[in-house]
């Protein structure tokens, strides 16, 4: 289990829900309709008990979409924190 994963069980099956909710925001934040262009977005507990948060096949529009307003907030200076 990688440093930064939320055990198994009722608080992963949490913390992937908030974060599908987060990422369905964010997104349509930018300007994609989230039910449109991520329609199997959503989060799962697996059998392992490991919560997961699914973002589905998209289309190549949406795709590339999505790696143009990653390149420009990369191009302005925006990342990840270090973990």
């Amino acid at each position: 289990m990688a440093s930064d994963e939320v055990p198994p069980g009722p608080d992963a099956e949490s913390a992937a829900q908030r974060a599908a909710d987060h990422l369905a925001l964010a997104l349509e934040e930018v300007g994609f309709d989230v039910g449109v262009a991520f329609p199997e977005l959503h989060s799962r507990s697996e059998r392992s008990g490991t919560a997961t948060v699914l973002l589905g096949s998209v289309s190549p529009v949406v795709a590339a979409g999505l790696a143009s307003i990653l390149t420009d907030a990369a191009r302005l200076g925006l990342a990840l924190p270090p973990r």
